[in-house]
């Protein structure tokens, strides 16, 4: 299979190599794959190629395609440069027609487009799945909506959206540093995640899949209150536990995940590894 992969950080990256390793693992022919991103990248492996372009006016005119003369899937996986309605409406709307222009050639199956969960704006703990309707008072959240529409507009069934929660790394320190710098909750706050790994795993899963959905939520289906994670590393530090008043409103949202654990696929963290410690009361 020839594929490309728009966005080559570390989601990109690891899915290239993980494509080709699968391949290797099974005796299967290799998938060659071009991986785009605006700075220069290098793989260990022969049947992946980097092209170092701006997505927004992508082509393929400096690449060698002789041996991968037409793309089958494509995978966008982009990333702002900053946080903010700006940055996010130039890398998810503003390259939504160079991409499609630049593929129309192409005899393209699928393509998988990486958005967020935070298209929901539902913020006093109710409960999400894949049949809720996406809509958010939230600015960055009604960018992405409106992402999401283009990219369906131009290519319809073709087209699978992805959602996922809050994505971690397991030996990331920023959990543990906001855990530490917190003094005092106001909210009972619920939090989803997925791992890392676990994104990547999906997204190479999904090669496999015969019916394909049109959107995927992915999260562990652990929602997980806030301060329950924070007490767990405070503890750990010898710090004292965050209480929570009795009358605090909740907050956040809670996922649910049918389609995902109907793909078949395994998750390899199903849940933080800090929830399968004891948490202080």
């Amino acid at each position: 299979m020839n594929i490309l992969i728009l966005g080559c950080g570390q989601i990109g990256q690891a899915l290239a190599e993980q494509l080709t390793q699968d391949t290797y693992n099974n005796d299967q022919a290799q998938h060659q794959i071009i991986c785009v991103s605006r700075t220069a990248k290098t793989f260990s492996y022969d049947n992946i190629q980097h092209l170092a372009q701006d997505i927004q006016s992508l082509n393929f005119q400096d690449l060698d395609l002789s041996h991968q003369p037409s793309f089958d899937w494509v995978y966008v996986i982009v990333s702002p440069d900053e946080r903010n309605v700006d940055s996010y409406q130039r890398i998810f709307i503003d390259t939504a027609r160079s991409v499609f222009q630049a593929l129309q050639h192409h005899p393209v199956q699928k393509v998988i487009f990486i958005s967020s969960t935070r298209v929901y704006g539902e913020d006093q703990g109710q409960w999400i799945n894949d049949e809720s309707i996406p809509n958010t008072d939230d600015s960055i959240g009604q960018t992405l909506i409106a992402a999401e529409q283009l990219w369906s507009a131009y290519w319809q069934e073709k087209l699978t959206i992805i959602r996922p929660s809050g994505l971690y790394r397991e030996h990331s320190g920023f959990l543990k540093k906001k855990a530490l710098e917190t003094h005092q909750l106001h909210e009972n706050h619920w939090t989803n995640r997925i791992h890392r790994t676990d994104l990547v795993g999906f997204l190479q899963h999904l090669i496999s899949v015969e019916n394909i959905e049109s959107s995927y939520i992915l999260s562990d289906q652990r929602p997980t209150l806030q301060h329950e994670l924070f007490n767990i590393i405070r503890a750990e530090n010898l710090f004292e536990p965050l209480r929570i008043h009795p009358d605090a409103k909740t907050t956040g949202k809670r996922l649910r995940t049918e389609r995902f654990t109907q793909s078949g696929y395994k998750l390899k963290y199903p849940a933080h590894p800090l929830l399968t410690k004891t948490i202080p009361t």
